[in-house]
């Protein structure tokens, strides 16, 4: 049913999944989707079309709103929430009398501003394994922001100015929902700020934040993005205290290190090893093939389970960025 490639292709159509390389027709599950190719045409939320911005210009673009099916030839389409960011999305086919279930960048647990996961049966599921080793089982959002708050009051009843480094699309706007929400006062880098705008067009609420001003740094709480880390900006602060907010977060003392940080925080909008089995389990496919992340690893874990999975492509060290 299908062939990987540099991105997935549904055989006997143009349609591709997430390609790498520049093809006739791709559905892109989200905006954060690396290696953006320049295809003929792109199916995709609107949600997702407007944050890839200019990254689309060159394109015919298809927008496609939620549980609303469409026809491609003899292909049955519907995008559903995937949970991941804003406007992510998984895609359900129907092909030559079989179902497929594409998932995407995936994240089943609630968040502050995403469209709530779908699980959806199909004969085959085509899965995103980010976090596929046992070792990768995220604690509970609200244990992670108790340790995050705790981490913020200390700083700044030290007299300090906490930092957070967070990714700038998906986890910063999360992030800044819930401090805002608990009247924190947040200072926010302008790649950050100018993405929670464009949440803001599609209804998600924000409150007590402003465009990050160096001199009116005082009580609040800065948010940016990992890679300012060794930027003039926060340089020039004198008595700060870092966090750094990632998946990757769970290696404490290494992301610690390599971000130069005071503290490091386990906050994922991945699924983690507990939740893509659970997630397995509900969609009972009978097929499962995995890209991305440990892809090898859990695909002996679902074997174990009786699942029929494979790995589709080779394996790559994973960054923290």
């Amino acid at each position: 049913m299908i062939v990987y490639n540099d991105g997935i292709h549904l055989r006997e159509t143009d349609l591709w999944f997430d390609s790498k390389k520049k093809v006739p027709l791709s559905f892109i599950s989200n905006a954060k989707f690396n290696n953006f190719a320049a295809h003929k045409k792109i199916i995709a939320t609107p949600q997702t079309i407007k944050l890839l911005g200019k990254k689309v210009k060159k394109s015919l673009v298809l927008p496609c709103p939620f549980f609303r099916p469409f026809s491609l030839g003899k292909v049955q389409i519907e995008l559903i929430p995937s949970g991941y960011i804003l406007g992510s999305s998984q895609v359900v086919v129907d092909f030559d009398g079989r179902s497929m279930l594409y998932t995407g960048d995936l994240k089943i647990r609630p968040s502050e501003t995403t469209e709530q996961a779908v699980a959806r049966h199909c004969d085959v599921l085509v899965m995103k394994c980010r976090y596929g080793l046992p070792n990768y089982i995220f604690p509970h959002t609200q244990e992670v922001m108790e340790s995050l708050t705790n981490f913020i009051d200390n700083t700044l009843a030290e007299g300090d100015v906490p930092v957070l480094l967070v990714d700038p699309l998906g986890k910063a706007q999360d992030l800044v929902k819930i401090l805002g929400d608990q009247r924190y006062s947040l200072s926010i880098n302008d790649s950050i700020y100018k993405v929670i705008k464009i949440y803001e067009e599609f209804g998600v609420k924000f409150s007590n934040y402003q465009k990050f001003n160096p001199t009116q740094i005082e009580g609040k709480v800065l948010v940016f993005p990992p890679y300012s880390r060794d930027s003039d900006l926060l340089e020039k602060i004198e008595t700060k205290r870092i966090g750094v907010v990632m998946g990757w977060a769970l290696e404490r003392l290494l992301v610690k290190s390599v971000f130069r940080a005071d503290e490091a925080f386990p906050l994922s909008d991945h699924c983690g090893y507990d939740e893509l089995i659970q997630f397995v389990e509900v969609v009972r496919p009978e097929e499962v093939y995995l890209v991305g992340g440990f892809s090898i690893e859990f695909a002996r874990t679902l074997q174990k389970r009786g699942f029929d999975a494979k790995p589709l492509e080779k394996p790559t060290q994973l960054k923290l960025l």
